[in-house]
C-alpha cells in the first residue's frame, strides 16, 4: 500500500488565464492497493494505466480510495490530482525515477492543460505553457507577507460549461488589457504590496463572462473586499472564489455575512503547499 498526496490548485488567478497556478494547503490523499477488480472508470486508475503505457512499463490492477477529499467540481483541480496522483503511482510502480518534467508532460496531456496539473506537481506558483507541443513551466517567487483563502459553493459548475460562455475572439485592446493585468499581478504577489493587489488581479478574458453563472457573485465580491480581501478572482473556472489577504488577517468579518447570500458558501482560509504532491509508502 501506497498514499499519494496532492494538493488542490487554483488556476488563473484573474488574468493569468490558462498561465498561472497555484498550490494550496488543501489536499487530497490517494490510497493505493492491489486489488483483482480496478475500477476502470476511475479517472486515478485511467491515468495510471496510461502513464504506465508512456513508461513502456506494466504494473498491477491498482485500487484507490480517498480518505481525504478535494471538493470535486468546484474550481480546486481535482480531476488534476486524480491525474497527478495517478502519474505518481506508475512511476512507483514501475521503479522510474521520471524527470518532474516528463511527469508534467504525461499529467498535461491527460488534462488537456498545465496550470493546475504544474502547481500540482512542482508546489508553490507557477506559470505554464505549451510551445511545440511541449509544456514549459515555471516557478514564481510569493511573498511571505500574503495569504489565501477560497470561498467554496454549495453548487458545482462544469468545466464545458465555464469553457463553453467564453467568445472564440477577444479585442486587440482586451488583450493588452490583460497582459499589463498579468505583469502587475506576478509583481503583487512576489512583493506582496497590498495597494498593487488591490489593482493588479482584473481580467477581461474570462472572468465577464463567467461571473453570470455565479448568483451571488457581485454581492460576494463586495463583502469579501469589505471584511478585509486584497483580490476575489475565480477559482479556475469557478465556482469557487480566490482570495487573497494579508498574512493575519483571518478575514473574520466574511464569515456572518455569508448567510446574505442565497446560496451556502464556506470560507476557507489556505496558505501555498510549496512542495506539490508526495509520495508516501507504508
Amino acid at each position: 500500500m501506497f498514499e499519494v498526496r496532492v494538493p488542490a490548485t487554483s488556476a488563473n488567478l484573474g488574468p493569468g488565464f490558462d498561465s498561472l497556478g497555484i498550490a494550496l494547503n488543501i489536499h487530497g490523499h490517494f490510497l493505493f492497493e492491489k486489488t483483482s477488480s480496478p475500477d476502470k472508470k476511475h479517472l486515478t486508475i485511467k491515468a495510471y494505466r496510461k502513464a504506465l503505457e508512456w513508461l513502456n512499463a506494466t504494473g498491477p490492477d491498482l485500487q484507490v480510495s480517498t480518505p481525504k477529499k478535494i471538493p470535486v467540481g468546484v474550481g480546486l483541480g481535482s480531476s488534476a490530482a486524480c491525474i497527478v496522483a495517478g502519474v505518481l503511482a506508475a512511476c512507483h510502480i514501475s521503479r522510474q525515477d521520471v524527470p518532474k518534467r516528463e511527469l508534467l508532460q504525461m499529467a498535461a496531456a491527460l488534462e488537456g492543460h498545465p496550470d493546475n496539473v504544474a502547481p500540482a506537481l512542482y508546489g508553490g506558483l507557477v506559470s505554464s505553457g505549451w510551445r511545440e507541443e511541449k509544456v514549459f513551466s515555471g516557478n514564481l517567487p510569493l511573498s511571505g507577507k500574503i495569504a489565501f483563502a477560497v470561498l467554496i459553493p454549495s453548487f458545482s459548475l462544469s468545466t464545458s460549461t465555464a469553457r463553453n460562455v467564453l467568445p472564440k475572439n477577444v479585442s486587440f485592446s482586451d488583450a493588452t488589457y490583460n497582459l499589463s493585468q498579468l505583469g502587475l499581478s506576478i509583481s503583487a504577489l512576489a512583493n506582496g504590496d497590498p495597494e498593487l493587489i488591490r489593482h493588479a488581479f482584473d481580467d477581461r478574458l474570462h472572468q465577464p463572462y463567467r461571473f453570470p453563472l455565479i448568483e451571488d457573485i457581485d454581492q460576494l465580491i463586495d463583502i469579501a473586499k469589505q471584511s478585509g480581501a486584497l483580490a476575489v478572482t475565480l477559482s479556475g473556472a469557478g465556482p469557487s472564489l480566490f482570495l487573497i489577504r494579508q498574512r493575519g488577517n483571518k478575514l473574520e468579518g466574511l464569515i456572518p455575512r455569508l448567510a446574505e447570500c442565497k446560496h451556502r458558501w464556506k470560507l476557507r482560509l489556505c496558505l501555498p503547499d510549496m512542495k506539490g504532491a508526495q509520495l508516501k509508502e507504508f
